[in-house]
């Protein structure tokens, strides 16, 4: 029986949704959906990061490092911890924007970090018709094609500037599970 009522056996990443569910990496609603095409935000990315970690003992700082993320805020431990670990960054005026989501290409960005930063060349030519090389987070789009967890789309992009869906996430999480 399907943990969401939004989310019954066939569908796209059906498998990926109920491991994430059953690692309690990424959560539903209390009327048991799990709204799998809405966007991840930044403050929830943190936390399933911070969950997969085994969510490792951590102190958040009794003054906030940003200044839209305060003290008692759903998620402020999670945001400093993966803050601290320098696997999401903030922005350069210091701010974290917790309800913003993640795009594509920091979702890259951040299981390169995740991973430890790994050794790794990305190819002289991209695999992805929209990342060309030097483009922001190139080397880290493609370390994450190389390793499966992601494969991108049919038409051969990878779309870097879209906010990543809830359902793609827990596909991300659980592939990089596997693979790290």
């Amino acid at each position: 029986m399907a943990t969401f009522t939004d989310v019954p056996a066939g569908t796209k990443f059906y498998a990926e949704i109920e491991w994430a569910a059953s690692q309690t990496l990424l959560r539903g609603w209390p009327d048991r959906t799990f709204r799998p095409l809405n966007r991840i935000n930044r403050d929830a990315m943190a936390a399933a990061l911070y969950r997969l970690a085994g969510e490792p003992h951590f102190v958040a700082p009794a003054v906030s490092s940003f200044p839209d993320v305060v003290p008692g805020q759903q998620f402020y431990q999670e945001i400093h911890w993966v803050a601290d670990r320098g696997l999401l960054r903030g922005w350069t005026d210091g701010s974290y924007r917790p309800v913003r989501p993640i795009a594509r290409d920091a979702t890259a960005a951040m299981f390169y970090r995740a991973a430890g930063s790994p050794p790794y060349t990305p190819p002289r030519l991209s695999r992805f018709k929209d990342v060309q090389p030097g483009r922001q987070f190139y080397k880290e789009i493609h370390w994450l094609a190389s390793t499966g967890i992601t494969t991108g789309w049919a038409d051969g992009t990878y779309r870097p500037g879209l906010p990543i869906a809830r359902d793609a996430m827990a596909a991300f999480l659980k592939r990089f599970d596997q693979a790290v």
